[in-house]
């Protein structure tokens, strides 16, 4: 999978590269609202949200007037939340999404992603925090769908619902626990057309 991943990031870059119509690229942070699915003996369920961020940059490249890929490089905060401890886990994650253009100002996006684990831990509060690294796989390969809005002054909003495919326990498969979020972003144009 990964490789197919490498393989379809290598091709959508030569595209952009000969084929853009147009490039343009900003910084975008917001809210993540974490959770994970625990799968186990035929049963899933989730617990509570944990609330973190995302933030960084990204790259849109259109290809012709309504279609373009949109690869981004963001450090996402992920986890959950199950009483009083908060499970804490943050990525640095590569989407890279097909992007479609309704209009000027709204759009969709889709496409996969990967993410390499920072860190894991869990926190039981009053400073007592347990280091997870080790029992959390170290990628995280996923997909990501949602909607767009830019303005003309170069202020962008965006929703997107990100669901991961990988099994990150690695300590058991009797136990699955796959990461998905929902988020929301502010984005600015720097540079380039849209």
């Amino acid at each position: 999978m990964k490789k197919i991943l490498s393989l379809f990031t290598l091709l959508s870059l030569i595209c952009v590269g000969v084929y853009a119509q147009g490039i343009s690229g900003g910084l975008k942070f917001g809210l993540n609202l974490a959770n994970t699915t625990v799968s186990a003996e035929g049963l899933t369920t989730s617990p509570s949200f944990r609330p973190t961020i995302h933030a960084g940059g990204y790259l849109t490249a259109m290809l012709s007037e309504k279609f373009g890929i949109q690869p981004e490089v963001l450090y996402s905060g992920m986890g959950y939340k199950q009483g009083e401890a908060v499970f804490k886990a943050n990525y640095i994650t590569l989407p890279v999404l097909v992007r479609y253009n309704f209009t000027n100002i709204f759009s969709i996006h889709a496409g996969p992603q990967i993410g390499f684990l920072m860190s894991a831990k869990a926190d039981y509060g009053q400073g007592d925090e347990e280091d997870l690294k080790d029992s959390v796989k170290g990628t995280d390969i996923g997909i990501a769908a949602g909607l767009g809005v830019d303005l003309p002054m170069g202020l962008n909003f965006g929703f997107r619902f990100v669901k991961g495919m990988t099994n990150i326990n690695e300590e058991s498969d009797d136990y699955k626990y796959k990461n998905y979020a929902l988020q929301f972003s502010v984005g600015y144009k720097l540079f380039g057309k849209k």
